[in-house]
């Protein structure tokens, strides 16, 4: 596993294609942001990693992403 890089920040420096996701205070998704959904961004190794992240913390989130987008572009 690669090293996570820690930063505070007053700024997001958030670019084209990335994804965020919130975490509450609470330990609970608040929300996740995606780019622009497409079949292209689906084969990312980040939208990959993302949805592997949300699997974590949310099991079954990854198969309900899965399921959602792919409806969403047939």
């Amino acid at each position: 596993m690669s090293k996570i890089q820690l930063e505070v920040d007053d700024h997001l420096n958030i670019e084209p294609g990335d994804s965020v996701v919130v975490i509450k205070a609470d330990g609970s998704v608040g929300k996740v942001i995606l780019p622009e959904m497409n079949r292209e961004m689906q084969q990312t190794r980040g939208y990959k990693k993302m949805l592997k992240v949300l699997d974590i913390l949310k099991p079954g989130a990854k198969e309900k992403f899965e399921t959602y987008n792919k409806g969403k572009l047939h």
